[in-house]
């Protein structure tokens, strides 16, 4: 969907004024933004590699504040730890949501590979669109999510009591106790998109010996 499509739909659906002494347009326009950063880094839907420098005896990093949240660090070579793991393994680490620390601590200049959400621009255009890669690239099946999580605040602005002030699209959106709902459908077709499929069990019975029995 465009911007424009997706605007229309929260203003039609909750009867929004886009008048000139009432011009509640922009409020919707920013809470499609944040359903986008919020769809974004809850549901890990689309990820990107990014490039972090490394720095000798330097151990911790402050990410970016364009990154949302990290998925992997050099492609799963380093494996998640602890906050108090520090010595004798390879991994990385967050001490903060913004805090990256790289163990060992590097001896030498060089640079790492990590896959992160990122965030996107804010749509400014009719024509813009959350497909489109400084937008968020986020799939067209997923952009209804954008738009009920608009409709969740809009409708608790707007003081709508048909949808329970925003609760009804609320549990529409993240299900009633904050893990099911649109998100988590999302986040199960996620996860079937990028698991490989498990091999085949192999069932072998020991073998048979002279008598019969089983051995």
């Amino acid at each position: 969907m465009t911007k424009k499509q997706m605007h229309d739909q929260v203003v039609q659906w909750l009867g929004l004024q886009e008048i000139v002494s009432l011009d509640e347009g922009a409020i919707v326009d920013q809470q499609l933004y944040q359903g986008t950063l919020d769809l974004l880094s809850r549901t890990r839907c689309v990820v990107r590699c990014i490039d972090v420098r490394l720095l000798a005896d330097t151990s911790e990093y402050t990410l970016d504040h364009q990154v949302l949240s990290l998925v992997d660090v050099e492609d799963g070579a380093r494996q998640r730890l602890r906050r108090n793991q520090n010595a004798g393994v390879y991994g990385f680490s967050l001490i903060r949501s913004d805090i990256l620390r790289v163990v060992p601590t590097p001896s030498e200049d060089g640079e790492m590979q990590v896959w992160a959400v990122q965030r996107p621009k804010q749509m400014t255009v009719d024509t813009d669109s959350p497909s489109l890669e400084q937008y968020g690239a986020i799939p067209d099946e997923f952009h209804d999510a954008i738009v009920t999580y608009a409709l969740w605040k809009c409708a608790d602005y707007a003081d709508d009591s048909t949808a329970s002030n925003g609760d009804y699209y609320r549990t529409l959106y993240e299900g009633q106790d904050g893990r099911g709902g649109r998100l988590a459908q999302i986040k199960v077709m996620v996860t079937k998109r990028g698991t490989a499929r498990s091999a085949r069990s192999e069932v072998r019975l020991p073998s048979v010996s002279r008598n019969g029995a089983y051995t």
